[in-house]
C-alpha cells in the first residue's frame, strides 16, 4: 500500500516501492486558487536533491516555487499540464491527478522524515493564520 508524506513547503510525497510520486497539497491548491501556469523545470533522466526546485506554478495570486521533498532520480513528468486547460485538475484534485513528477531510486530516510498527514495538516493550520 502506497504511503502519503509531507513536506513543510507544502509538496506531498506518494512512496510505491522505491518510487514517489510528487504534487502540492490541496493547502497549496486552496491558497493558489486559480492556476495559469505550470513550469517543471526538470525532465526524465533528471537527478533531483531534497529541497531542489524542481519547477513553478502560477496563480492569479502568486508564483510560486516546486520544492522536491526527496532525492532521486526523476522517472516521469506529468506533460497533462502543458496545456494550460488542464490546470484546474491540480485544484481539483491535487493530491491525486494533479501530481507533477515521479522519482525513483528515493532515499528512503529523507521519505520517512517528512511529515505524516495529521503533522502536515497542524503545519497547515499555523501556516495560514
Amino acid at each position: 500500500m502506497a504511503e502519503t508524506r509531507y513536506a513543510e513547503t507544502h509538496e506531498w510525497a506518494r512512496l510505491e516501492g522505491d518510487t514517489a510520486t510528487i504534487g502540492i497539497t490541496q493547502h497549496a491548491a486552496d491558497a493558489l486558487t486559480d492556476l495559469t501556469y505550470l513550469d517543471v523545470k526538470v525532465k526524465k533522466g533528471d537527478r533531483v536533491k531534497k529541497g531542489q526546485v524542481f519547477g513553478e506554478i502560477d496563480s492569479v495570486k502568486a508564483t510560486s516555487e516546486l520544492f522536491s521533498p526527496v532525492s532521486g532520480t526523476v522517472s516521469e513528468v506529468n506533460t497533462r499540464f502543458q496545456d494550460e486547460d488542464e490546470l484546474p485538475a491540480i485544484n481539483k484534485s491535487p493530491e491525486n491527478e494533479g501530481w507533477m513528477i515521479k522519482v525513483s531510486a528515493i532515499d528512503k530516510g529523507e521519505f520517512a522524515s517528512l511529515m505524516d498527514r495529521k503533522a502536515y495538516d497542524a503545519h497547515a493550520a499555523k501556516d495560514s493564520h
